[in-house]
């Protein structure tokens, strides 16, 4: 019985070449459409630092205002259901922000390092402070702690092949149950077109994903004020590797996975208009084929969130 139940667990870890990966959780970017989702029931829970530096705050020529310091709790869950040649999949986001726990951590482990803390001593630690505005007009705001419901996305994918080697075509449609004035949603109805696709080699297996996210914005949406575009791309490209045979180390899964994302913003913040380059790290295990454990970083850019943990599991 041995050998069949390793073959299921190394079946399961190889399916990480199809895994959605992790999107850009920084505040104004997480209000815009998932990425196309996988098309299986799994829920993930995300812990985020979120912090852009004071003295970035404004503009040069003071039109534009966005500060950004919190800590956000995020689970996500997937629900898919078999439609036709395809699958339709449901997913539901719950936040929790507040000013949180980590600054001191944070500053603590930076100044091990030896490395800047990228401003964190000049505000006050355990703050919850989401804004953005532009030309005196208030784009969101937040600063009081509490629990958001995010807007809802509906995907629709179309995919092929296997583990070995297959991808997915699949659009999304994100519907506004959140709030824009919290940067809980959008205000309208945005959509994404994209395609996945992957290859194993042996134990080694490569993957890519591409999107453009279509924003619609109702008439009267603030959000018209600071988006220059109202289409964007992001991409993700990496690799796997799932080690075989027995023993703890001869389990262990990893995949590395740098993040591409454009910015339709324009405020005159560079921090906030720039594009965003995120790595991520995601760790499985033959023991736990149904689990996935990880974080991301900003790298190097700082448009995207300090980090973000998180753990999924497949049901």
């Amino acid at each position: 019985m041995r050998a069949p139940i390793l073959a299921l667990c190394l079946t399961a870890l190889a399916l990480g070449a199809q895994e959605a990966p992790r999107p850009n959780r920084v505040v104004w970017q997480e209000i815009f459409p998932e990425p196309l989702p996988e098309g299986v029931r799994q829920v993930a829970l995300e812990l985020t630092s979120q912090f852009l530096r004071p003295n970035f705050e404004r503009s040069p020529d003071g039109a534009s205002f966005a500060r950004l310091d919190g800590e956000e709790w995020q689970l996500t869950g997937d629900l898919p259901v078999h439609i036709g040649p395809g699958i339709l999949n449901l997913r539901l986001r719950v936040v929790h922000r507040s000013g949180g726990l980590a600054d001191q951590l944070l500053q603590s482990w930076h100044g091990l390092l030896g490395v800047d803390d990228g401003g964190r001593r000049l505000v006050p630690k355990g703050r919850l402070s989401y804004h953005l505005e532009k030309d005196g007009v208030l784009v969101g705001h937040l600063d009081r702690p509490g629990l958001h419901l995010m807007d809802t996305d509906i995907a629709y994918l179309l995919p092929w092949g296997g583990a070995a080697a297959g991808g997915r075509l699949g659009v999304s449609l994100q519907v506004p149950t959140g709030r824009r004035d919290d940067f809980s949603g959008s205000g309208g109805l945005d959509g994404t077109l994209g395609l996945a696709a992957w290859k194993a080699f042996g134990n080694w297996r490569i993957h890519g994903q591409a999107e453009r996210v279509i924003i619609g914005l109702p008439t009267d949406s603030p959000y018209r004020t600071v988006l220059e575009n109202r289409a964007f791309t992001r991409a993700w490209g990496g690799f796997g590797f799932q080690s075989r045979g027995p023993g703890f180390w001869r389990g262990l899964g990893l995949d590395l996975t740098l993040a591409y994302s454009a910015s339709p913003y324009r405020v005159g913040i560079p921090r906030v208009d720039r594009s965003a380059w995120q790595q991520h790290w995601t760790f499985s295990h033959a023991s736990l084929p149904t689990w996935r454990f990880g974080f991301s970083e900003e790298a190097g850019t700082y448009v995207a969130p300090d980090i973000t943990a998180f753990v999924s599991r497949r049901f």
